[in-house]
C-alpha cells in the first residue's frame, strides 16, 4: 500500500527551492572555473540544509546526480543489475541504489 506524504505550503516552497538550487548547480558545473565549482558545492549544501530544516527529503532523481560525500556533480553512473552504482570522480566515493526490476510472477 503506497501512502503519499501530505506536505504543507512551507514544504512545497522548500522543494521548489531545492530544485532551483540543483538547476543553478548544474549551470555552474558546465563552466570550468574553480570559483564556480565552489558555488556548486555551496548550492548543494544549501539545498540539503533547506531540506533538513523544513523536514523535506531531497527527491530520488536529484540524489542520484551528486556525490554525497564531497557535494560534487562529477560522477559516473554504472548500471549493474540489481544496482545502480554512482562513483564520484573527485573523491572515489561509491553509492549503490537498488534498481526497480519488475518481476512478473
Amino acid at each position: 500500500m503506497n501512502q503519499e506524504k501530505k506536505i504543507n505550503s512551507k514544504q512545497k516552497l522548500a522543494l521548489e527551492r531545492i530544485y532551483r538550487l540543483f538547476e543553478l548547480a548544474n549551470q555552474m558545473q558546465k563552466s570550468t572555473l574553480e570559483e564556480k565549482e565552489n558555488l556548486t558545492k555551496k548550492y548543494l549544501t544549501l539545498a540539503k540544509k533547506i531540506g533538513e530544516k523544513n523536514n523535506v527529503s531531497i527527491p530520488k532523481e536529484l540524489k542520484k546526480t551528486f556525490c554525497k560525500k564531497c557535494y560534487s556533480l562529477n560522477i559516473k553512473k554504472l548500471e549493474q543489475p540489481p544496482f545502480l552504482i554512482i562513483k564520484c570522480i573527485n573523491c572515489k566515493f561509491e553509492k549503490k541504489f537498488r534498481l526497480d526490476l519488475k518481476t512478473s510472477i
